[in-house]
């Protein structure tokens, strides 16, 4: 027993002895339900018998409260048994009452009628127990007196006066009764002035160790006493049950071999863990046990606290449950005091999930209705109203439909599409008119879209024809046509714009949006429309969506636009109060930033978009977002993360059919792969034909570039020719002749270098030079580089060195990979002693960027077999040494040494350290002595070489 049990059973023990004396003793143990309160009575019954007393034992019920005299037939009955038990020669038991006597005792056994006079009665029953207490001290004990009915309480009340003459113990547990006031005979039968009151607390964190230390192999921890003890509320029963959670665990996990998976089948079976303390099946049965033994009243009121849940507010509780304000309150304060409910909702979930599990159906179809009805004339958010309605089924009450599909805008802005999806499953059910139909129909193929973008093409195609009869228009019929633009569905989704009725001012709006998503998407579409769209600016209170939209357009038409990239800016910086209602234009303003070489922004602010669509469930944006991380990372020579990227992407986006999604993740693959010379798995993504919708799209433009490189690297140069040329032909048509977009002109040029035609080469880049692209720092790289390659050699470094500084400071580091190739071998021809350093630079920078073709052309047979040699693990030769020795270099002198094995001369180092020339020369003349070398070309030569990745 615990210590406060065990003070107040000695306590009693006092009593026991008092009334062998002849001095009779009333007693009331009180608590909470499943305190111990039966424990303790049941444990002071076992210490009577053993000291020779009669007990005499009552449980009472609340079932049998109105009955009269039922819980005196119990005593009664025990009674007899006791008689039985003694009768015999000798035993000088109740048995061995001469003849007269056991008459009168066996009358007054005959249990009561209902009708019989109660003070009669009470004598009787009286006089029988007097009888008792002369042979031996009688204890009676009544567990839950609360619900014993009103005849036994006036029998007991009549003992309980007349105490003083009898060797005779009554002790009573009282439990809280909140369902009744409880009656005045049982008020004098407890507050008698000579009754001694106990009160059992909720067990302490030493009493909860007690009990773990007495039922567990292992001595507990303090940290999951204390888990314990928060869980449970000091509750023993709720105690007990963890104390046995954490011992199944524990024995199941002691058991060698794989550990089955936990159950997760069924309402509350499923086992979790906080703070070390386990909470499943043992813990949940024990709840539900200890709520049904409060009464139908409590479980339906528990019941009501899971249904509602987080919406619970006492009102909308009273209201639900049919209980009294006041008579809640007390529900309340009980349930509290319990340890399983927390302000006004149960505590654990599990427990949550056991009490719906055991609710019937109809019973819980019924109050979910209400529940629903209640909520929604409350003002209840719309989500909190459609999660009732989801377990109803359909309805058609007027309401119920406008709710659901509020509650799926939310659900999806909020990044729990799935959810969407439901809510508007069921709204298409819920109406009888076609047109609210309809729209519900649309949001329904818009969900579809973020959960399974691949699949979703069927369900826009479905509502073609209720839009051209005129049964769905409006914003609806927009939503429709821009999933058929995804989806490559031109003809039909200018059907449905065609028909559109532009009157509205918000539609205008609307469609103005529809046309700048086709200016940045699908620019070969606007001319074939049959009336032009609204072609106005973005209002600076327009929605992110169309913000973005605008921005793009305008960086495909004149490059880094200063204005479009402030709309981009003003998307990533919007409201964080829904994340998600931004995601529609989060890819098109990374593109923004990225076709307007705003290479390091736009990275900045993908790491920062994807970690935030971490916690949300819709695929279709995270993938098209995953889709331009993919264009960035190509861009910034990051290869491998861009092929992992696409790859994502593609496998979420692509399906039987194309898509401008998955085509532009897929012409991210092909240029990826064509960089570091996986030329086969290039062609092995290039081996679907393209449906032609596609090439009226930007998509189309990247496939064309992408096909091209792939052509011009595998040697297939008129094939590239032919491809460059058509992607040249759409952007000057479509007025989006950008090289951010697709450098068509530097891949043409190429393929006349490669043919021997450097004058064609050199008009494509002078005609590109005479554009402009005003902070287009990686563009304008870029044509450099192609431009020094049309030069004579002597002309080629200065305009080489321009092309790398620019393509450095974008953070295009293939390109500039590129160029240091071609600048070392300008110098070589040249005799400059900057070719070797410049070629194991450029060889390093590849290799950063895992362009292993790019690599592998800067070997020549006069260097070493690689510049990236590493000896092998534990190794302890010379190479191993030199390594060892690089580590005895100060922090400052390997930052010079790097940069020196880059190439860099000792003034450059010495501006990119902000130390000064003579700084510099006195670190290289420490690390050559460290290091056992003579000049810097040894830092790049075997064992010495430092790699490009340490800098």
């Amino acid at each position: 027993m615990l210590k406060e049990r065990d003070k107040i059973l000695e306590q009693l023990d006092d009593l026991l002895i008092q009334s062998t004396r002849g001095r009779g003793a009333i007693a009331a143990i009180s608590g909470s339900t499943a305190v111990g309160k039966t424990t303790t009575l049941n444990a002071l019954a076992e210490r009577a018998t053993s000291a020779g007393s009669t007990v005499l034992s009552v449980v009472s019920s609340p079932h049998e409260r109105e009955v009269p005299y039922s819980a005196l037939a119990q005593l009664l009955h025990s009674i007899e048994a006791q008689c039985v038990a003694t009768d015999g020669p000798g035993n000088g038991g109740p048995g061995s009452l001469r003849p007269g006597r056991q008459a009168e005792v066996a009358a007054a056994l005959a249990p009561p009628g209902a009708n019989d006079d109660p003070l009669t009665v009470a004598r009787r029953t009286y006089q029988v127990i007097a009888e008792l207490t002369t042979w031996r001290p009688v204890l009676i004990t009544v567990d839950d007196i609360q619900h014993t009915d009103t005849a036994t309480l006036t029998c007991l009340r009549h003992l309980a006066q007349r105490l003083t003459q009898l060797s005779l113990t009554l002790v009573f547990t009282h439990g809280v009764s909140v369902d009744e006031q409880p009656a005045r005979v049982l008020d004098d039968l407890l507050y008698r002035t000579s009754a001694r009151h106990f009160h059992l607390e909720p067990l302490s964190r030493v009493d909860i160790m007690g009990l773990a230390a007495s039922r567990l192999p292992v001595l507990p921890s303090d940290r999951l006493i204390v888990e314990i003890h928060r869980l449970s509320g000091g509750n023993p029963l709720l105690a007990l049950a963890l104390i046995e959670e954490h011992r199944l665990r524990a024995a199941s996990e002691s058991v060698p071999g794989p550990v089955p998976p936990q159950t997760t089948e069924g309402p509350g079976r499923q086992t979790t863990t906080e703070g070390g303390a386990s909470i499943g099946p043992v813990f949940y049965q024990a709840v539900l046990a200890y709520l049904h033994r409060l009464g139908p009243r409590a479980v339906r009121l528990a019941r009501c606290l899971a249904l509602l849940d987080e919406s619970t507010t006492p009102l909308l509780l009273s209201r639900l449950s049919g209980i009294d304000p006041e008579l809640l309150k007390r529900y309340i304060r009980l349930f509290t005091s319990m340890g399983v409910l927390d302000g006004v909702r149960l505590r654990h979930a599990g427990v949550r999930q056991a009490v719906l599990g055991e609710m019937p159906h109809g019973e819980a179809t019924q109050q979910r209705y209400r529940a629903a009805c209640l909520l929604n004339e409350g003002g209840a958010p719309p989500q909190a109203v459609a999660m009732h309605l989801l377990s109803v089924g359909p309805l058609h009450d007027g309401w119920v439909l406008p709710v659901l599909q509020e509650a799926a805008s939310h659900a999806m802005e909020d990044g729990d599409v799935p959810q969407g999806i439901r809510y508007l499953e069921l709204a298409c059910e819920c109406s009888s008119d076609e047109g609210q139909r309809l729209s519900a129909k649309s949001l329904y193929a818009y969900g579809q879209w973020q959960l399974r973008p691949a699949e979703s093409g069927p369900h826009f195609r479905a509502l073609k024809g209720p839009i051209l009869e005129g049964k769905l228009a409006g914003n609806d019929a927009l939503w429709v046509a821009e999933g058929m633009l995804f989806h490559l569905n031109f003809e039909e989704a200018l059907e449905v714009v065609d028909h559109i009725n532009t009157g509205d001012e918000e539609l205008s709006n609307a469609l103005h949006s529809t046309r700048m998503l086709m200016a940045a998407e699908v620019p070969g579409l606007l001319e074939r429309l049959n009336r032009p769209l609204p072609a106005t600016t973005a209002p600076a209170t327009s929605h992110a969506e169309l913000r973005a939209r605008h921005a793009l357009a305008l960086v495909l038409e004149n490059g880094a636009d200063k204005y479009a990239i402030a709309l981009a800016e003003q998307v990533f910086q919007g409201s964080q109060s829904r994340p998600t209602s931004r995601l529609s234009g989060l890819p098109k303003a990374l593109l923004a930033l990225c076709y307007a070489d705003q290479l390091d922004s736009a990275a900045t602010w993908y790491e920062l978009i994807a970690a935030e669509m971490e916690g949300h469930d819709a695929p279709g944006w995270r993938a098209q977002i995953e889709g331009v991380g993919a264009l960035l990372s190509l861009r910034r020579g990051r290869l491998a993360d861009a092929v992992r990227q696409a790859e994502t992407a593609y496998s979420r986006l692509s399906g039987p059919r194309w898509n401008v999604s998955s085509a532009l993740a897929l012409t991210v693959l092909v240029e990826a792969h064509t960089a570091m010379g996986n030329h086969q798995a290039a062609a092995k993504h290039l081996a679907a034909e393209p449906p032609p919708a596609l090439f009226l799209t930007r998509a189309g433009l990247h496939y064309l570039y992408a096909r091209g490189r792939h052509h011009l690297a595998t040697g297939n140069t008129y094939l590239a020719l032919s491809d460059f040329q058509e992607c040249g032909t759409l952007m000057r048509r479509w007025n989006i002749d950008s090289p951010s977009l697709a450098p068509w002109r530097l891949g043409e040029a190429e393929v006349w270098l490669r043919l021997g035609d450097r004058e064609q080469a050199a008009r494509l880049i002078e005609k590109q030079l005479t554009n402009p692209d005003t902070g287009l720092t990686r563009s304008r790289g870029m044509t450099l580089h192609t431009l020094a390659l049309v030069q004579a050699t002597a002309k080629q470094p200065p305009i080489l060195r321009d092309a790398f500084r620019l393509l450095e400071a974008s953070g295009a580091r293939y390109e500039a990979a590129a160029v240091l190739a071609d600048l070392s071998r300008a110098y070589q021809q040249l005799g400059d002693k900057r070719a070797r350093p410049t070629a194991r630079r450029a060889w390093r920078l590849a290799k950063s960027c895992q362009a292993e073709s790019l690599c592998q052309a800067l070997l020549p047979t006069s260097m070493p077999q690689s510049m990236d040699t590493r000896p092998a693990e534990g190794s302890r030769g010379p190479d191993r040494v030199a390594q060892d020795s690089f580590g005895t270099l100060s922090e400052s002198e390997r930052r010079v040494a790097m940069l020196a094995a880059q190439g860099y001369a000792n003034r450059e180092i010495a501006e990119r350290l902000f130390i000064t020339v003579s700084t510099v020369e006195q670190h290289l003349t420490r690390v050559y002595r460290k290091m056992g070398i003579r000049n810097r070309e040894q830092l790049l030569q075997g064992a010495h070489a430092v790699s490009y990745e340490s800098v």
